[in-house]
């Protein structure tokens, strides 16, 4: 921390001492009433001493944060590393700039007594010093408190990354148990739609291998990949399933990969499905939003799993966008709102 810090900046080292010992120079100047004499004396050896004064008392004060920082760090106790920075500082600039002043004022300006000059000055640097601290540890609480929600951020972040990743990579046993049926099932009516079904299945775990490694991918990808699901769950609903698409498909915004595979399965496994129950699934862009509507025929009991998964897409999509995830019944039907994403290729 303390190499990147302003105290340590080479620019800051060399131009606070001259800003800040103009301003010490007009105190004292104040203090002494003798304002008038600024411009007169702005160039003189008195401003120069000043701000070798100056520039003293702040390296007194960063050699001081430097030492401290090491043998009695802020994280040990704020409370004492305030007094132990302050009292120490002071106790150093205190005896330098005096032992200055004396050997100045004594020895070039040929004064027998000092005592005012250094009762004025080091009364104007311990303001300074006061004010130097103030700004110092406002820095490391700002710095803290940063630091502290960089971290945080930094959990979740990871946090969500993981469940990304395992809602990405999960593999549902209910879906591949109800498939593998469909497909038994079909071998034993018509062997040719089996042949494709088998086709269908394998290209809906090819494409969770491909997008496994992909956060987003377009939106006409994701909904493109839902046809091989249908067609095996078509199989054995006929129809009961109903698939309707309102889209545009110049629409070059992204998704998380499976989310709408992930709506689909769920409204299949969580309803009843019927000739005369009919799951009626929409799915329609409007702007920057994915609209996916479909009818409630609810079972008495729910799959937990499912609801962990919709857990899981809900915090992956918290990650990306501050919109997320919306879900409404309406009339009868339950409408899911999914922000589409913009994604800039570096």
């Amino acid at each position: 921390m303390n190499k990147n810090w302003y105290y340590n900046n080479i620019g800051f080292r060399l131009a606070s001492p001259l800003l800040l010992g103009i301003v010490v120079y007009m105190l004292v100047l104040l203090f002494f009433d003798s304002v008038d004499q600024l411009l007169t004396n702005f160039f003189s050896r008195e401003v120069v001493f000043v701000i070798l004064l100056t520039f003293v008392f702040l390296e007194i004060n960063r050699l001081t944060i430097i030492t401290l920082n090491r043998i009695y760090p802020l994280d040990r106790n704020v409370q004492l590393r305030i007094v132990f920075q302050f009292l120490i500082s002071s106790v150093l600039w205190l005896f330098a700039i005096s032992l200055l002043l004396y050997y100045y004022f004594i020895h070039f300006v040929g004064f027998s007594t000092i005592l005012t000059e250094l009762v004025t000055f080091n009364s104007i640097f311990f303001f300074v010093a006061i004010c130097y601290n103030l700004y110092y540890f406002s820095l490391v609480f700002l710095y803290k408190r940063n630091s502290t929600k960089i971290k945080e951020e930094s959990t979740r972040k990871e946090t969500i990354e993981l469940e990304m990743e395992t809602f990405k990579n999960q593999v549902n046993p209910d879906f591949l148990f109800q498939c593998l049926e469909i497909i038994i099932s079909e071998l034993h009516h018509n062997r040719a739609n089996a042949d494709e079904l088998v086709n269908s299945l394998a290209l809906v775990y090819r494409t969770k291998l491909e997008n496994k490694d992909l956060d987003l991918i377009p939106v006409m990808e994701e909904i493109n990949s839902i046809t091989p699901m249908l067609k095996l769950f078509s199989a054995k609903y006929n129809e009961g399933l109903k698939f309707e698409l309102d889209i545009d498909d110049k629409n070059k915004k992204h998704i998380v990969p499976g989310t709408i595979l992930i709506l689909l399965e769920n409204a299949i496994f969580q309803s009843i499905i019927s000739s005369s129950l009919v799951l009626k699934f929409n799915v329609s862009i409007n702007g920057d939003t994915v609209i996916i509507t479909h009818s409630l025929n609810k079972k008495l009991k729910q799959n937990t799993v499912f609801e962990d998964r919709i857990i899981r897409l809900r915090n992956t999509y918290s990650y990306f966008s501050s919109i997320g995830i919306s879900f409404e019944e309406v009339k009868g039907n339950m409408k899911i709102i999914v922000p589409l994403l913009e994604f800039d290729e570096e």
